[in-house]
């Protein structure tokens, strides 16, 4: 782990993640540059990516969509919505072994992630509104 220097911009960019909700580094980006139009893309990316490397954030390999960053490295699991890809932290109290497991078959575990595919209430709502539309193919995006 290498140690990094405290920045102004480094401080913004963490205090915007820990504000946002599993952003895209893209989604961080826009979202820093409305408190600072100095810090550039290229800086967001790399302060994420040193921080991920570091161990000091969570960088979410999400399966169809852009990494997304997480500031929590408690142990949990996340709800993913097919359909928005909005994220949510969850805890169930079954998941804990799984979370904590530092080894398997002689292997060092070094992060676990489990990731619940979901459809959200909201997307629900908005299926059953058009269910019409979508028995007849109609895409809702």
């Amino acid at each position: 782990m290498k140690k990094q220097r405290n920045t102004a911009q480094k401080k913004i960019i963490y205090e915007a993640l820990v504000a946002a909700d599993h952003p895209t580094a893209t989604e961080l980006y826009e979202r820093v540059r409305e408190e600072n139009s100095r810090i550039s893309k290229a800086t967001v990316f790399r302060v994420l990516s040193q921080y991920a490397e570091n161990g000091e954030i969570r960088r979410l390999h999400m399966l169809g969509s852009d990494d997304r960053y997480d500031a929590g490295l408690k142990p949990h699991a996340h709800l993913r919505c097919a359909f928005c890809g909005k994220i949510q932290d969850v805890m169930f109290p079954e998941l804990a072994p799984v979370l904590s497991v530092h080894s398997i078959k002689g292997c060092k575990v070094y992060s676990t992630e489990v990731d619940f595919l979901m459809c959200c209430p909201e997307c629900e709502a908005a299926r059953a509104e058009h269910k019409n539309e979508i028995d007849a193919g109609v895409c809702l995006n």
